[in-house]
């Protein structure tokens, strides 16, 4: 799929606080999708109201108005959107969703560790081949969730756009929910405050 049309008046939407262009190419690009989600809502829906036949966006109708602006929007096609308001730390815990989900985008609340708790809901929701999308990854919070994904087996950076990441699920979670030894962030502990406990196996003590 590519509409350079549809980009331009998408990226539009919310100018100072939207998707890069290209971004928003890269989501359009991989579709057509039957189920996707996303967490926040701006030109990416107006985009995924295209590309998905079913799509859910996890999101505030804020001061802004955003929820009410993109429902006023001719290029949102709305027979295809679920919004479900609210913050996703509340909504997302209890959400059904029915089916896997070929695309999830992760762009509502930065603060720590809110972009953590919504991939902990939502990448399990992702369908073997399907794609996570994190957006504003210049934003600490947010880069910490990158980097460990870039560690991670289950998925494959296939690119970064602007300031979005484009990752592929390639498998399954290879740990249990509680793996921690198995992820790979976590295969060397941190020798500042592990060296004493290191020393011990070293010496067959313990």
């Amino acid at each position: 799929m590519h509409d350079p049309d549809l980009i331009r008046r998408a990226g539009a939407f919310h100018p100072w606080d939207a998707m890069a262009p290209a971004a928003l190419s890269g989501i359009l690009k991989r579709g057509p999708f039957q189920a996707s989600a996303e967490t926040g809502c701006g030109g990416s829906t107006i985009v995924l109201s295209q590309a998905s036949a079913l799509h859910t966006a996890f999101a505030i109708e804020d001061e802004s108005r955003t929820i009410t602006g993109l429902r006023n929007q001719s290029e949102l096609r709305s027979e295809h959107v679920t919004f479900v308001e609210g913050q996703s730390k509340d909504t997302l815990p209890g959400y059904q969703f029915g089916t896997e989900l070929d695309l999830v985008l992760l762009d509502g609340p930065h603060a720590y560790p809110l972009p953590q708790l919504e991939f902990a809901y939502l990448f399990p929701r992702v369908r073997l081949g399907g794609w996570l999308v994190i957006d504003d990854i210049q934003i600490p919070s947010v880069h910490e969730l990158f980097r460990f994904l870039g560690k991670e087996s289950s998925v494959a950076l296939e690119e970064v756009i602007v300031r979005t990441a484009f990752f592929r699920r390639v498998s399954a979670p290879e740990h249990s929910p509680d793996g921690w030894l198995q992820q790979a962030m976590n295969r060397h502990t941190i020798l500042r405050y592990s060296w004493r406990d290191r020393l011990r196996r070293l010496l067959g003590r313990k």
